[in-house]
């Protein structure tokens, strides 16, 4: 991975917060748009998503719509 796209791009064996309740929402919004374009990365290669991505998406999601119900 060149260093721009260790910027724009977040892989699996990139770390990750353990807590996301505690992020600022532009924070959640900056690993989400990185998180997409590793999904995107991803689904071009042969194996397609890697369940670590799949994993960080979805708790993302968890995490977006419990701040909209609060």
């Amino acid at each position: 991975m060149t260093p721009l796209e260790r910027v724009l791009r977040l892989g699996p064996d990139d770390s990750f917060p353990e807590e996301l309740l505690d992020l600022p929402v532009e924070h959640l919004q900056i690993l989400h748009s990185r998180i997409c374009r590793q999904l995107d990365h991803e689904h071009l290669s042969l194996d397609g998503a890697h369940p670590i991505t799949l994993d960080r998406m979805a708790e993302l999601r968890i995490e977006f719509t419990s701040r909209l119900v609060r």
